[in-house]
């Protein structure tokens, strides 16, 4: 998953928006100016808050899907989001302070701890995919796919420093433009059908949990503009899951190794961060987490190896851990919107974010 990393927030903006005071004429069309930049500037973080990673994995390993799956994984986040907004939002605090202000630091334990699960897990799947694009110029899949996890969880144990704004927006283009590549050649060769693809589809909208803004009346610039960038997350999802027909006989190896570095760089920051929900979760060093993430995203590669599992296979652990989150937010925001309980401070969770499927966040 990724950060946002565009412009400022629009909640001031948004408040401006709906002051009855606003004059006609030039003011109104200064209104109207200012509203499509929060309605846009929602839309981005949206957008940058789900697509990352995932945009070149899910195709790799699920292509060719049909829409109506897509479509339907896009609904149930649409309406996710529109109950979580009526509880107030995850902006401000993040899906774990949503969560502990709701139902407790029990629960948000929980929640914790199935971030740390399923992102460890799904760093095999990364891994796994990036080698399967590296044995397409030499070598065997899953020794490049055990090197370029040992190598993420090195650099991310030894180099925790997080990477640059420009770096963050450059391995953003970079993936959205790989991904563009292999659907515009007919979709990464070798791609696994599956018939249950709609529990790893998930993984694909990690990031969007803790990116719900409010849906009263203040923000409800916002959210309209998080809903737009979730449809267009979702536009694009469908599309480069129905990749036109193949073409044969073109220079692939550019492409492949490029896509596999892409990958491994998101294993990186994916696994520091999981290091950070270790460090939440035990008290102990991130680097030890990291070290922890990285041995449980070895196993699963490696138990999936023998037993000839696939990458859409290895996909059902994250996505089963983010359907159980979206999950516990849902049964918080249920809650409050039957309790209606008085909530006098808002918790900032200042983790770093987590990213996986898409995007990268820090």
């Amino acid at each position: 998953m990724s950060a946002g990393f565009g412009a400022g927030g629009p909640m001031a903006t948004d408040a401006g928006l709906l002051t009855p005071s606003a004059a006609p004429g030039a003011g109104g069309h200064a209104l109207a100016a200012a509203g499509a930049r929060a309605l846009g500037a929602a839309g981005s973080r949206a957008l940058v808050a789900v697509l990352g990673a995932g945009v070149l994995l899910l195709p790799a390993a699920l292509a060719p899907a049909p829409v109506g799956w897509s479509v339907v994984v896009a609904l149930v986040v649409i309406i996710w989001c529109l109950l979580v907004a009526g509880a107030g939002g995850t902006a401000r605090g993040g899906a774990v302070g949503f969560v502990r202000r709701r139902l407790g630091f029990r629960a948000a334990r929980v929640v914790t701890g199935l971030y740390f699960a399923g992102f460890a897990t799904g760093q095999a799947a990364v891994a796994l995919t990036a080698g399967e694009f590296a044995a397409r110029v030499s070598g065997d899949a899953f020794v490049w796919a055990v090197a370029a996890l040992l190598a993420a969880a090195t650099w991310a144990t030894y180099r925790p420093r997080p990477l640059s704004t420009p770096v963050r927006r450059l391995r953003l283009a970079v993936v959205l433009a790989t991904a563009g590549g292999w659907w515009a050649l007919g979709g990464a060769p070798d791609a696994t059908a599956s018939w249950w693809v709609l529990l790893p589809l998930l993984f694909g909208w990690v990031g969007i949990e803790s990116a719900v803004p409010a849906g009263a009346v203040p923000q409800r610039t916002a959210l309209a503009g998080t809903l737009l960038g979730v449809t267009a997350a979702a536009a694009l999802y469908a599309v480069l899951l129905r990749p036109p027909a193949p073409l044969a006989d073109l220079p692939l190896a550019p492409l492949a190794l490029l896509s596999a570095l892409v990958l491994a760089l998101y294993c990186r920051t994916n696994l520091q961060a999981t290091g950070a929900r270790w460090h939440e979760l035990t008290g102990r060093p991130q680097a030890e987490g990291t070290a922890t993430a990285a041995t449980l995203a070895l196993v699963t590669l490696t138990l999936a190896h023998l037993a000839g599992g696939t990458t859409a296979v290895l996909l059902l652990l994250p996505g089963s851990a983010t359907a159980a989150i979206l999950a516990v937010v849902a049964v918080a925001a249920v809650r409050t919107l039957t309790n209606r309980p008085k909530e006098k401070s808002h918790d900032h969770d200042h983790h770093r974010p987590l990213e996986g499927a898409a995007r990268p966040r820090r």
